[in-house]
């Protein structure tokens, strides 16, 4: 399939893969980097559209806009045959999905050189737990979209088997393989079976034996990181005169990448300022008006993934948050 490429549509980040003998099989799709981070900023004053890191850059940026991002995890829910308003125009989720996938492949055929009719696409081993009818259309869901952002020929692949190719490919005897995949919505664990001779067969899905998971991911930690860590420094757990806690919701949105946007409403305004005065700790809600006010959320969550990262490799890490008011270095 010299026109065939395979895709991983993934929550947080996408990649495209195109099999080159000697050569890494990832392409390369922004900025020299095999990976295009899931997201799309509808830029309302140039009226364009950036994706990826530039994405991120603009919104983060300051432009007047509209973010969307963790696209995959609409597959499978209500929301799929629903739309969204931007720029002041209804944009269907499904047109959403197949404009993101479209700037894959053309980033993919750029990189390659070449067209790209035919994609295999990774899946996971559910799309929707206990229910295969909404799993069955959660797939033909995903090949539709693609269909329609260009491709001619679209097969699927189970992603633990997907992730176990590599190893299958030095094995000389049949074995039994726990593949863990942490992802950015979910983590999946997948016992599945190996061997030279099944290698070979075109259908897998007898060889997952059992599979499991639960919907925590990498955005779950970096939710759980900024509630336990960066919250408090704007005011979570602080008290007002009648020794009650200020509101954990306006932290639980600043912490949940896609509920960030509920804490700009006139209404939370409103509703932090009579907070405000019956506070004790006033410093701490300052942060968090000025903070809220500067629309810097997606900012802060950005930082507390950076932490996240950081602290895979180190036992502790400092984060310069110097979009607070004032600048603070916190240790995580």
């Amino acid at each position: 399939m010299a026109n065939a490429c395979g895709v991983d549509f993934g929550t947080s980040n996408s990649t495209v893969g195109w099999s080159r003998p000697g050569q890494s099989a990832l392409l390369h799709l922004e900025d020299g980097k095999p990976t295009l981070p899931s997201v799309v900023f509808f830029n309302a004053e140039e009226d364009a559209v950036h994706f990826g890191r530039a994405a991120l850059a603009n919104y983060l940026a300051g432009h007047e806009g509209r973010l969307m991002r963790s696209l995959k995890s609409l597959l499978g829910t209500s929301l799929m045959d629903g739309q969204t308003e931007v720029h002041g125009r209804a944009l269907p989720f499904r047109t959403l999905l197949a404009q993101f996938i479209g700037e894959l492949k053309r980033r993919a055929e750029q990189a390659a050189g070449r067209e790209f009719t035919q994609a295999i696409m990774g899946r996971p081993v559910f799309f929707v737990d206990d229910n295969p009818e909404a799993d069955r259309v959660a797939q033909q869901t995903l090949a539709d979209i693609a269909y329609a952002a260009g491709f001619k020929e679209i097969a699927f692949q189970y992603e633990p088997i997907a992730a176990a190719f590599d190893y299958e490919s030095q094995i000389d005897r049949e074995e039994l393989v726990l593949i863990a995949d942490i992802g950015g919505g979910t983590s999946d664990f997948s016992l599945v079976r190996l061997s030279p001779e099944r290698a070979k067969k075109v259908e897998r899905r007898d060889d997952i034996l059992a599979t499991g998971g639960v919907h925590i991911g990498g955005t779950d930690f970096d939710k759980y990181l900024s509630l336990a860590c960066v919250m408090p420094l704007l005011g979570m757990g602080s008290r007002l005169k009648n020794n009650s806690e200020v509101p954990s919701s306006y932290y639980f949105n600043l912490a949940t990448w896609h509920t960030i946007n509920l804490a700009y409403t006139q209404r939370v305004w409103h509703q932090l300022k009579d907070v405000y005065r019956d506070v004790l700790e006033r410093d701490k809600l300052d942060r968090l008006l000025k903070l809220i006010e500067h629309r810097a959320g997606h900012w802060l969550a950005l930082k507390v993934e950076e932490g996240k990262i950081a602290l895979s490799d180190a036992a502790s890490t400092d984060l310069h948050l110097d979009r607070l008011s004032p600048i603070h270095t916190l240790r995580l």
